[in-house]
């Protein structure tokens, strides 16, 4: 059976586009993604799925390009009450979610996988965002706050339609561009070739 694989754009489907997975553009941002990974796990009924792509590092930490990431969690970072100086989450008696863990058997066997292979994968948390990061005193403060790897704009959304759909769910990035130098130009083809290795790797070694 092949792996049910979520990405959110045509970038990131260009480079897996002839391997062997049931692969599905899903959009970009929370909103799209939301919709479309709940309508695919409502129609394929899978017991496990993929997201998979690209992801910002945040500053501080030792990622570089090329690293690979594996969401323990996803954290809402966008959702709260913003204000002039800090956003806090909304108060407790207010029904509101910014919290979604990806952290269950399946994650430590896919970190296993990776690390036996030589990826040396991190595991952790990571943030998802509504706009990308291009202001170096925000991504140091979504570090710190939060204490978050790195951010992208799907994670939590399709965390909760899978959660909502009783799916198992994996979350595995490429870092393609540092938070700490936000205008540098995005290093989408070093960051692609190693997303194609890692799948490969996963379709090869995945039991």
């Amino acid at each position: 059976m092949r792996n049910l694989v979520l990405v959110p754009s045509d970038l990131e489907a260009g480079f897996l586009k002839d391997l062997p997975i049931d692969m599905h553009v899903i959009g970009m941002g929370p909103v799209e993604a939301a919709l479309s990974a709940y309508e695919i796990f409502q129609q394929k009924k899978p017991n496990l799925a993929f997201l998979t792509g690209f992801a910002g590092a945040y500053p501080q930490t030792d990622l570089d390009i090329g690293d690979v990431v594996v969401a323990t969690c996803e954290k809402f970072v966008d959702f709260g009450r913003q204000y002039e100086t800090h956003l806090v989450s909304f108060p407790e008696h207010l029904p509101s979610t910014d919290y979604c863990p990806l952290t269950h058997v399946f994650t430590e066997k896919l970190i296993y996988l990776l690390e036996v292979n030589g990826f040396n994968p991190q595991g952790g948390p990571l943030a998802t965002v509504c706009s990308a990061t291009y202001d170096v005193k925000r991504a140091r403060y979504l570090a710190s706050k939060f204490q978050v790897l790195g951010e992208n704009m799907e994670g939590f959304a399709v965390g909760r339609a899978a959660r909502r759909s009783k799916v198992f769910l994996l979350e595995v990035r490429v870092i393609s561009n540092m938070l700490s130098e936000p205008e540098k130009e995005w290093e989408i083809e070093r960051a692609g070739k190693k997303l194609r290795e890692v799948w490969e790797c996963i379709i090869r070694e995945w039991k």
